[in-house]
């Protein structure tokens, strides 16, 4: 019988190996648990889930109707915005993983659209997604949010807008925790955290 001896560089390339899909296992399945509970009551709550096929359904069908729109030129929006900001809202950019400010944060309150301040996501909602970007399951209301399909980058996916000044704020996916399912995937440049009223 014949034995065969590992090299003690494969060894070790072995354990980074256990240890990286260990913590995304941690981090898919056991990081952030609570949070996901409590998004997903909270969503049960109010009744109004969306889901993968309604934004699918937008997608096709148009969008709902912003109580009002924020309108200004590329001038007026690079005067009011950082640089960054400028390249991630209007420009449709996006920031690296785990770099943003709102990535790793869970306090109360809501997001608001950086650019026109319209209130988009409620703290209760976000989840700790494992991905680098803030991560929500549901908006505020189903019309401050608009969908547009996205053929970029040789995907099929769904960019997510503010539907009053069309600022780009990420993109929903269908692998977020129930009951709605969705992962609305946003950039820290493009929100702003005010407190609960």
């Amino acid at each position: 019988m014949q034995h065969y001896a590992l090299k003690p560089g494969i060894i070790g390339m072995l354990f980074v190996i256990i240890v990286a899909v260990s913590l995304l296992l941690y981090r898919s399945f056991g990081g952030n648990t609570k949070t996901i509970e409590q998004a997903s009551l909270l969503n049960q709550k109010k009744g109004n889930v969306m889901t993968w096929n309604e934004v699918l359904k937008i997608c096709r069908d148009g969008n709902p109707k912003a109580e009002k729109r924020v309108e200004k030129t590329d001038a007026e929006w690079q005067k009011l915005l950082s640089a960054e900001d400028y390249r991630i809202t209007r420009l449709k950019g996006t920031e690296s993983a785990f770099s943003g400010e709102y990535c790793e944060r869970h306090e109360p309150g809501i997001y608001a659209c950086k650019c026109c301040n319209t209130r988009l996501f409620d703290s209760g909602q976000k989840f700790d997604s494992g991905t680098g970007w803030p991560s929500f399951t549901q908006a505020i209301t189903n019309n401050v949010i608009h969908y547009e399909q996205d053929n970029s980058h040789g995907m099929v996916r769904v960019e997510v807008t503010c539907n009053v000044c069309d600022a780009h704020l990420g993109h929903v996916f269908p692998d977020g925790p129930a009951p709605s399912g969705l992962r609305y995937c946003i950039n820290s440049k493009s929100i702003t955290k005010i407190d609960n009223e």
